[in-house]
C-alpha cells in the first residue's frame, strides 16, 4: 500500500512538473484548485496534497493560504543548496574542498561578467565594501562577512539569475571554512588585499582580468591545511 501511494505521488509530481516545463502553467501563474486536479489527473486528495507539499519543498511552486498554488519564478538558493550538497557531504573534507574550487570557478564568471556590466553606482558600493577600515578588535567572524558581502553584492551585480542563485547555494556552505581561512591571516587588510585586484579589473572593464584575479584568490588559498586542522568531523 505505500509503495502504491509514493509511486502514485511521483508520477502527479513528474506530471505536473513536465506542465509546468511546458510552459502549460508559467512562473507566476496559479494552480487548478485542489478539486479541478483531482478530478483531471483521477487521484485521491492525500496523493494529490502530498504531491503539492513536494513541489514546495522543491522550491517549484509556493502555496499562499487562501488564496492557492503558484509556480515560483525562480529557483530558491536554499532548494538548489540541498541539490547541490547533499546533508552530511561536508563531513568529507576533499567534497568540501571540490566546494570551495567550485565555488571560486564560479566567482571568476561573475566577476568577468560584472566587468561588462557593472554601473558607475555598483562600483561606487563594491569600494565601498574593499576599502572599509577594521578597528584592531574586529573579529574574524566579521571579517569573513565583508569577504562574503563582496562576493554576493558582486553576484547580484550581474544580470544572470542562475550564476547568482548557485552561487548563494555554495556560499551557504563554506562559510565555516571562511572564518578558518581569515583566522590564519595576519590581519583583515591581508583578507581583503586580492579583492582589490578584481575590482580593479572590473573597473576597467577587463572581462578577462577580472576573472582571472579572482582565479589567482581562490586558488592561492591552502584548503587542505584549514579542512583537515580546523574542521575534522565538524560538519
Amino acid at each position: 500500500m505505500i509503495l502504491e501511494t509514493t509511486t502514485t505521488v511521483e508520477a502527479i509530481v513528474n506530471l505536473l512538473k513536465k506542465r509546468i516545463c511546458s510552459g502549460i502553467y508559467r512562473p507566476g501563474d496559479k494552480l487548478p484548485s485542489e478539486r479541478v486536479l483531482q478530478q483531471e489527473v483521477g487521484v485521491g486528495r492525500l496523493a494529490l496534497r502530498e504531491a503539492l507539499s513536494r513541489l514546495s519543498a522543491m522550491g517549484i511552486t509556493a502555496t499562499s493560504h487562501g488564496r492557492g498554488t503558484f509556480v515560483q519564478g525562480d529557483v530558491k538558493s536554499a532548494t538548489l543548496a540541498d541539490v547541490l550538497v547533499p546533508y552530511g557531504a561536508l563531513s568529507d573534507p576533499k567534497r568540501l574542498e571540490d566546494l570551495v574550487l567550485a565555488r571560486g570557478m564560479i566567482e571568476s564568471e561573475i566577476a568577468g561578467i560584472a566587468a561588462l556590466q557593472r554601473t558607475e553606482k555598483q562600483l561606487e558600493m563594491l569600494w565601498s565594501i574593499v576599502e572599509y577600515q577594521f578597528s584592531a578588535t574586529t573579529s574574524s567572524e566579521r571579517v569573513a562577512a565583508q569577504d562574503l558581502h563582496f562576493h554576493r553584492m558582486l553576484a547580484e551585480s550581474i544580470d544572470n539569475t542562475f550564476l547568482a542563485t548557485m552561487h548563494a547555494a555554495l556560499t551557504d556552505h563554506i562559510k565555516m571554512f571562511l572564518r578558518a581561512f581569515v583566522k590564519s591571516k595576519s590581519n583583515p587588510a591581508e583578507v581583503m588585499e586580492p579583492h582589490r585586484s578584481i575590482l580593479k579589473a572590473i573597473e576597467k572593464r577587463d572581462s578577462d582580468a577580472a576573472g582571472h584575479a579572482n582565479d589567482r584568490e581562490w586558488r592561492s588559498i591552502p584548503r587542505r591545511y584549514h579542512l583537515d586542522q580546523e574542521f575534522p568531523g565538524s560538519f
